[in-house]
C-alpha cells in the first residue's frame, strides 16, 4: 500500500467504534437529487427494485414463505412502506408460532419462529439509524431466532466471539452443528452475509447447503453488520483484518470443531470481507466468494447504483456526513492485503456484474499467491440468476459448497477459469494467457462438463479412525494443487488508486451472446486446448 492509503487506513482505525448517539440516518445527496427516479423504480418493481434481496431471504425460509414475500413485493411500493410490510408479516408469523407451540405442534412453531426472525431482520434493513423501531425489530428478531434455536432439529447455539477493542468486546454469531451429530471433530464453514442480509438468514431452514454436506456452520456478523453496528462495532478494513484470528482462536477451543478444516465463504459485501479476513488468517483451509464486490473504493456501488447502498454502508461505518465518508471510502480495498493469501481461493461472478466490474476480480486473482479458480456465469448480472447459464448450469451456492467440500477432502485442483455458458456447460481454460477468437472464426466444440446432482450422502464427515470412532489427531494435510503458488512479491493487484483496471485478454463468447454492455461484457468462452 502506498503511504497515502496507509495514512487513510490508520485514520479509519480510529473510527471503528464511533457511533452517532442521536441515531440520525446518513444523508446521501443522490438519494434526494434523484428521488423521483428511485421512487418510480420502487413503485414499479417493489422491494427488489435494485437487487433481488427478497429472493435471498425467501431461499433461507423455504417454500412456505413464498406467499409472504410475494405479498410484500406487491404491497410495498414506496420506500417508507417496506419496513412496515415486513414487520406486519413478522408479527403474523410470530403469532402463528406461539399458537402452534401452545398446541404442541413444535415443528410448525420452530418454522414460523425462523420465518418471523428473517422478516424482522428485513424490517431492519431500510432503516440506517439506531432508532427505537430498529431496536425493537432487532429485539424481536433475536427473541424469535432464540426460540427457533431451542426447537431446531439440530444443535443451534448463540455464541459471542471475543473481539477486544469493541464496545461489547465480542462479535455475535450462531453455531450450527449438522443434524444427527453424535461426536467427532467436524469441518466448519464460517459464513459472512451480504450487505442486505443477517447471520440468521445465512443458514437455511431446510436442506442447508453446508449442514447437509456434513459441515458445522459459524454464521457470524462482523464489524458494521446488523447487530455489530447496533452495538457500536463499526466497519473498517483494519477491524475486519482482526476477525479471522478472533474466529480461529475461538473455534480452536471447541471440542466439536477440527481447527485444521475451517473454511471461509461470503457473498456480496461478504465477498469483500472474506477476502480481507483470508488475507490476515492463514489457518483457514480455503476461501470461496460469490457475487463479488472487489472494486477498490466501491465507486460503482456508491456513485452509480441505488443510493441506498451508500446509505447502508455509511451506517455500517458510523458516518452521517457524506463528505467525510467519501474521504473514508478509498480505504475499502483488498490492495496490499490479498498478496498474503496462499490458501485455495474461489471467486464466482456474473459476466455483466453491474456493481463490481469483473476486471477487478481478475486483478485480485492476479494478486492471490495460492491456487485459485474464477467461475463466470455468462450474461449474468451481479446477482447470479435470471439467465440461461444460471438456470441450466450449476447452482452458484451449491458450486461453492461442493468446492469447499472438495478442499476439506484434500482434492487438488488446477488454477483455472470456468465459464458457465448459456447451455449450462462448464468451459474450462487456464486462468491466464487466453487466446481470443475473432467472431468470424469457426468455433471448435469447447471442453464441457454437465452439472451433476450432488450425492445424497454428506461429502465431508467428522474425522474418524478405521474403527469408526472419532479421530483424535489432526487430519491429513491438503495435497498440493496441480499448479504451485505464485512466488511472493508478484502483487500484480496492487495498483495505485486512480489507475484503470487491466484489459485482461478474454476468449470469444458463444451460445446467445449478450448485447454490448460497456466495459463489463468482455468475458468469452475459450478455445479447447490443443
Amino acid at each position: 500500500m502506498d503511504r497515502i492509503l496507509a495514512d487513510r487506513t490508520r485514520a479509519a482505525d480510529s473510527t471503528v467504534d464511533q457511533r452517532d448517539q442521536a441515531g440520525s440516518a446518513p444523508v446521501v445527496r443522490r438519494w434526494h437529487a434523484e428521488h423521483p427516479r428511485w421512487a418510480a423504480a420502487i413503485a414499479e418493481r417493489g422491494v427488489d427494485w435494485d437487487h433481488p434481496r427478497s429472493v435471498h431471504w425467501n431461499a433461507a425460509c423455504g417454500a412456505e414463505a413464498a406467499a409472504d414475500f410475494a405479498a410484500i413485493r406487491r404491497q410495498a411500493r414506496t420506500y417508507d412502506a417496506i419496513a412496515p410490510a415486513f414487520a406486519a408479516t413478522a408479527r403474523h408469523r410470530e403469532d402463528r408460532a406461539r399458537s402452534a407451540e401452545a398446541m404442541g405442534d413444535l415443528v410448525t412453531a420452530r418454522e414460523n419462529y425462523f420465518m418471523a426472525a428473517v422478516h424482522w431482520s428485513a424490517a431492519q434493513w431500510p432503516a440506517h439509524a439506531d432508532d427505537a423501531p430498529s431496536r425493537g425489530y432487532h429485539e424481536r428478531k433475536r427473541a424469535c431466532y432464540r426460540r427457533y434455536a431451542e426447537l431446531a432439529d439440530h444443535h443451534v447455539e448463540a455464541v459471542s466471539i471475543p473481539f477486544p477493542g469493541t464496545h461489547r468486546g465480542s462479535l455475535p454469531a450462531w453455531l450450527h452443528l449438522p443434524p444427527g451429530y453424535r461426536g467427532g471433530r467436524l469441518p466448519v464453514a464460517v459464513v459472512l452475509a451480504d450487505l442486505d442480509s443477517c447471520k440468521e438468514a445465512t443458514v437455511a431452514l431446510h436442506g442447508d447447503r453446508f449442514l447437509s454436506r456434513g459441515f458445522a456452520v459459524l454464521a457470524m456478523e462482523g464489524p458494521g453488520q446488523y447487530e455489530c453496528a447496533m452495538l457500536g462495532t463499526h466497519f473498517s478494513v483494519p477491524a475486519w483484518a482482526q476477525v479471522g484470528p478472533a474466529c480461529m482462536d475461538w473455534l480452536a477451543g471447541r471440542d466439536e470443531i477440527d481447527p485444521e478444516r475451517v473454511v471461509l465463504t461470503g457473498s456480496g459485501f461478504g465477498s469483500f470481507a472474506a477476502t480481507v479476513v483470508a488475507a490476515h488468517e492463514p489457518r483457514f483451509l480455503a476461501c470461496a466468494v460469490v457475487e463479488v464486490c472487489h472494486e477498490p473504493g466501491w465507486t460503482t456501488v456508491f456513485e452509480q447504483a441505488s443510493p441506498t447502498y451508500k446509505m447502508r454502508f455509511m451506517y455500517m461505518t458510523g458516518h452521517t456526513d457524506e463528505a467525510e465518508f467519501d474521504r473514508f471510502s478509498p480505504t475499502l480495498t483488498w490492495q496490499g492485503r490479498a498478496e498474503r493469501i496462499r490458501m485455495p481461493f474461489l471467486a464466482v461472478a456474473g459476466q455483466h456484474d453491474e456493481l463490481s466490474p469483473l476486471d477487478w476480480t481478475r486483478d485480485l486473482l492476479d494478486a492471490v499467491q495460492g491456487p485459485r479458480l474464477l467461475v463466470i456465469y455468462q450474461d449474468s448480472p451481479h446477482h447470479i440468476g435470471g439467465v440461461p447459464s444460471a438456470r441450466l448450469g450449476p447452482s452458484a451456492p451449491g458450486l461453492v459448497a461442493d468446492w469447499l467440500a472438495a478442499r476439506v477432502r484434500g482434492d487438488a485442483f488446477p488454477t483455472e477459469q470456468w465459464i458457465i455458458d448459456s447451455g449450462g456447460r462448464i468451459n474450462r481454460s487456464p486462468l491466464h494467457a487466453l487466446e481470443p477468437l475473432d467472431e468470424a472464426d469457426p468455433i471448435e466444440e469447447p471442453v464441457t462438463e454437465l452439472f451433476a446432482e450432488p450425492p445424497a450422502e454428506p461429502l465431508v464427515q467428522a474425522a474418524t479412525e478405521p474403527s469408526g470412532q472419532p479421530r483424535s489427531g489432526p487430519p491429513a494435510p491438503v495435497p498440493p494443487a496441480d499448479q504451485p503458488a505464485k512466488p511472493a512479491g508478484r502483487a500484480r493487484g496492487s495498483r495505485k488508486k486512480g489507475s484503470p483496471p487491466p484489459d485482461h485478454p478474454q476468449p470469444a463468447v458463444r451460445h446467445e451472446p449478450a448485447a454490448s454492455n460497456g466495459s463489463h461484457g468482455r468475458s468469452k468462452v475459450p478455445r479447447r486446448p490443443s
